[in-house]
């Protein structure tokens, strides 16, 4: 392999960078100020573009970072990319950064995003801030390339590129492999109270056993150093993002951040101690109580109670019926406080239980489904219990058929829900 090449942010790198990549939109040069509304634009890949951290949850990272004590230096990245998450920590902490990259056309334009995210939103850091076209766990010959110190690094950031199944593949193949990467630069991290200031993008999909692998190769070299783990949902029932915040990044008060991101570029955020929800199934919900079908990713970084005290009062009953799969579900004595931003962004239907269907949804079962969702003065009723592909469109189809004699009615769905008499099927009509 050729020894590592430096580039420097310069606008020399556009021309080339618009053949490689070209800006789809004009970029914000002058504008000013950071704004996950406006998020700069840079010259991507598809496959850049299809795998990059939103710029709302980039600003938000950088934001955290800023509220944290850290040692003198720079923010590195041994495998940038395109360099968004690398420059929102650049510009928000007004330090310069080192981006390193193997790929040359990926080097060269994040040597031009940084130059666009510089003069975007200001400051001194892009003057010294150096993209390294080399091998991101050869730390001793970057650093060579930079010209920098033996411990210059404060802020360690990595997303490696994943295997498609994580949770059936070792961490060493990542790329850059974890373990090798950490051992590289250890000695050139500088050090705050607490350890490293180290930020590792992860699979959504790693497995718990996987997390712990985590936990123990970046334990070894730095024992007492606290760990936060952080989820980031946009919604959709699934994890977008699993990040480990350790050492001087890390919350020390809170080993679990949930983060859901909005489509407005806002985002809600939970922290504290993660519990695994269990499940109660000690009784049938009947009609008056409320049903919830929570989203996944909530659960998945267990920080549901958090939640659950802004959804309800804390002396209102509540109980996991579900908490696994794509559908959790909540059963509550009261409805939800849906105007909360921080509980409804979390929440992908809810209704009041109108009763529970005498026969499963199937063909058979069909009419006396309606006669339930016709006396609910129901307008539709959406199927959202498993059922086989084939069946569901069917049953759909003749349920929209016959609730057309209330066109004004409300809205209503069909959940299934485990009851201690078995599966159960019960029909709510939504607020």
């Amino acid at each position: 392999m050729p020894p590592p090449t430096t580039l420097q942010l310069s606008a020399d790198h556009f021309g080339i960078a618009e053949v490689v990549a070209p800006l789809v939109e004009p970029s914000l040069e002058g504008e000013g100020g950071l704004s996950s509304s406006a998020p700069p634009m840079l010259h991507q890949t598809p496959q850049m573009k299809r795998l990059s951290t939103p710029w709302a949850i980039c600003l938000t990272r950088a934001e955290q970072l800023a509220q944290c004590r850290l040692a003198d230096g720079i923010v590195l990245d041994p495998a940038c990319g395109s360099g968004m998450q690398l420059y929102a920590y650049c510009a928000r902490l007004g330090r310069p950064g080192l981006g390193i990259e193997l790929d040359s056309d990926a080097a060269l334009l994040a040597a031009a995003n940084g130059k666009r995210v510089w003069d975007a939103h200001g400051g001194d850091w892009g003057a010294k801030t150096q993209v390294v076209l080399g091998d991101g766990t050869d730390a001793a010959a970057a650093l060579a390339a930079a010209g920098l110190s033996e411990r210059p690094v404060a802020v360690l950031h990595v997303d490696p590129a994943r295997p498609q199944d994580a949770q059936r593949h070792s961490l060493d193949e990542m790329q850059p492999p974890l373990s090798e990467l950490v051992g590289s630069w250890a000695d050139h991290l500088a050090e705050g109270p607490v350890g490293p200031a180290i930020i590792i993008d992860l699979s959504p999909r790693l497995s718990d056993a996987q997390r712990e692998e985590v936990g123990e190769i970046l334990g070894a070299r730095w024992q007492d150093s606290p760990i936060t783990w952080e989820w980031v949902s946009k919604g959709q029932g699934r994890i977008d993002r699993l990040t480990v915040w350790f050492g001087g990044a890390a919350d020390a008060r809170s080993p679990a951040r949930m983060l859901r991101l909005l489509t407005d570029g806002s985002v809600v955020r939970f922290a504290g101690e993660s519990i695994t929800a269990t499940t109660d199934i000690s009784s049938t919900p009947q009609p008056g109580q409320w049903l919830t079908i929570v989203d996944s990713a909530l659960l998945s970084s267990g920080l549901q109670q958090q939640w659950l005290r802004k959804a309800i009062s804390h002396r209102s009953p509540s109980r996991w019926l579900r908490t696994d799969g794509r559908r959790p579900l909540l059963l509550t004595d009261i409805p939800l406080r849906m105007d909360d931003p921080k509980v409804s962004s979390f929440v992908s239907t809810t209704g009041e239980i109108m009763s529970q269907a005498k026969l499963p949804p199937n063909e058979a079962g069909i009419e006396s489904i309606l006669v339930s969702a016709r006396s609910a003065y129901l307008a539709r009723l959406t199927l959202r219990c498993s059922l086989s592909p084939g069946l569901q469109p069917i049953l759909q189809q003749a349920l929209d058929k016959g609730l057309k004699i209330h066109p004004r009615g409300k809205q209503g769905f069909l959940i299934d829900a485990d009851t201690p008499d078995g599966p159960g099927w019960f029909i709510c009509r939504v607020p």
